[in-house]
């Protein structure tokens, strides 16, 4: 048996460490025990690839060996072919040894041109990327632990070792680098990747401290291209895509984060979004969140890649419209009488938090809204509590203008229908009203045959918004797998709209309002509720988020 010479060469090099670089220490023991029990047998050589049987499996093993393949599921570099490497390389030691000679150990050091192929590549690689990937402030706080002596311990032979203990994560570099890996299993080129190689950088003096302060302050990733950031963000989501959801590693939620920010200050506010509304479904998986939807999650990772995609590939001015805008442009819309119908609490995916308050105006018959949120994304930021919102220089809360009519003088609205906060309007408090004696009968909803077309996808939440009276309804058994409350609803005619509310943290209060009612209900068949929400579909069901419940629509509610 020959084995190829380029394949012969890097099986020789290739010692403990650089295995356990390609995989992780344990999987190497493994496949020394599985070794010592089989014996692997080669039943093809075609260039420089040796094609062996590994007990039911078979593997491909090539160069550079991290390219190697197998035919079990495993998308990591799996047991089966650690367990090829080590038998082939124990052949090619016994082809070098000369005749008469046993064979020279397979743990042996490798050549010095290892390491410093290894050193070569590491102290090529741009470090204007890796600051970019970083930012300011963790390549700040990297030049500070250095300097007080308290940075990674780096361990340097065939791999070069990277511990990042406030990290707590483990960066393996190998040649090639693509193929190095880190304890987070990220496929990608992680920020764990990026801070060991920036300091492997500093230590060895292909940078100072001064001339990275420098430069980072002066680029700090704001000048990325567009194009760039949208390959990055398409890189990642195939990457976890590839990796699977049960395998895909805590530090995405991070990476996440990063890409949004990289998006804000590269001027591509829909894909921030995108990317915070996706971060929220990661932070939802991984706290194990009752209301966590894979189909959820798999939509959100979806549409960012559609719009990365998209932006790669759009003209100068069609990619300028699918950008977005960061702030809702406002127009001046002069005079509104408005009436609070109901307000509820949200936290966004993506990011955001607080108050959203729903509008009825009177004249146009149609709704608005203001929305009350501010960002939660901040790391290590302190959270400050629910501020009451005063303006348009009304006398109180909007919370305390609940089933209120109000004039707004001089108002602004944005082209979705939301309230500007302006000073430059002005608001006069009215009279409280029951909701029943403000909106027409025309707005109630008691033949839901209209009600498909307007919870079409697309829709914006102001065109699905609804009140429904329903004719009677039907309490479902709580879904404790799912852990929702659903309430059957049913015009005259017998067609159905369900009312679903998933259990979360702080929704407790409003389930037990919804089960009091349901309680009610079914006690007295006249009740006929009125029901304020967001239509929605799911699956072959016509659904309804709930805002607000009336059992008195005409009198007080």
């Amino acid at each position: 048996m020959e084995i190829p010479q380029t394949l012969y060469s890097a099986l020789l090099s290739a010692d403990e460490d650089y295995l356990i670089a390609l995989c992780n220490k344990g999987t190497v023991n493994r496949a020394k025990k599985d070794l010592s029990a089989m014996q692997p047998e080669i039943t093809q050589m075609e260039g420089e690839a040796v094609t062996l049987t590994v007990g039911d499996t078979v593997c491909t093993i090539t160069v550079p060996l991290g390219s190697s393949t197998c035919t079990c599921p495993s998308s990591s570099m799996c047991r089966h072919r650690i367990s090829a490497i080590l038998w082939l390389k124990e052949q090619a030691a016994q082809e070098s040894a000369p005749p008469g000679e046993p064979a020279a150990p397979s743990g042996e050091e490798p050549p010095e041109k290892v390491e410093d192929e290894v050193a070569a590549l590491l102290s090529a690689y741009p470090t204007q990327g890796l600051t970019r990937q970083l930012g300011e402030r963790r390549v700040s706080a990297l030049v500070q632990r250095e300097s007080a002596g308290e940075g990674a311990a780096i361990r340097e032979g065939s791999a070069v070792t990277v511990e990042l203990p406030w990290l707590s994560a483990t960066v393996r570099f190998i040649c090639p680098l693509e193929h190095s890996s880190c304890t987070c299993h990220s496929r990608s080129f992680c920020v764990h990747k990026a801070e060991a190689l920036l300091i492997w950088q500093l230590r060895h003096g292909v940078v100072t401290a001064d001339s990275l302060l420098a430069a980072v302050r002066n680029d700090t990733g704001s000048r990325l291209d567009r194009l760039e950031i949208c390959a990055a963000v398409q890189t990642t989501l195939t990457d976890w895509m590839r990796t699977g959801l049960t395998r895909l590693p805590a530090s995405s939620q991070e990476t996440a984060e990063r890409l949004a920010g990289l998006c804000h200050t590269s001027g591509l506010p829909a894909l921030e979004r995108a990317m915070r509304r996706l971060h929220g479904e990661l932070k939802s998986y991984f706290a194990r969140s009752a209301a966590f939807r894979t189909e959820g999650l798999l939509r959100r990772m979806s549409a960012v890649w559609r719009l990365a995609a998209a932006l790669r590939k759009a003209p100068e001015q069609e990619a300028l419209r699918l950008a977005g805008t960061f702030r809702d442009e406002y127009q001046p819309v002069g005079s509104l009488q408005l009436y609070l119908l109901g307000l509820q609490e949200v936290n966004l995916a993506g990011g955001y938090a607080g108050t959203v308050y729903y509008f009825w105006e009177t004249q146009q018959h149609r709704y608005y809204a203001y929305r009350d949120l501010r960002p939660i994304f901040y790391e290590g930021r302190r959270q400050p509590g629910p501020i009451e919102t005063i303006l348009w220089g009304l006398p109180g809360t909007l919370r305390q203008s609940w089933n209120c009519r109000l004039k707004l003088t001089g108002a602004r609205v944005s082209g979705e229908g939301n309230l500007s906060a302006t000073t430059q309007c002005q608001g006069t408090l009215l009279q409280k009203s029951p909701p029943g004696l403000v909106l027409p009968p025309s707005a109630v909803e008691e033949d839901f045959s209209s009600l498909l077309a307007r919870s079409r996808p697309g829709l914006g939440e102001l065109e699905r918004l609804a009140i429904l009276r329903p004719q009677s309804g039907e309490l479902q058994e709580y879904d404790r797998v799912e852990q929702r409350f659903s309430l059957r609803l049913l015009d005259g005619a017998g067609r159905d709209v369900w009312l679903v509310v998933r259990y979360r943290e702080g929704m407790q209060a409003v389930l037990e309002v919804l089960e009091q009612l349901a309680d009610q209900w079914e006690q007295n068949p006249d009740l006929r509720p009125v029901f304020f929400g967001a239509l929605y579909r799911e699956r072959d069901r016509l659904c309804l988020y709930p805002i607000e419940c009336f059992t008195n629509w005409e009198g007080t509610p």
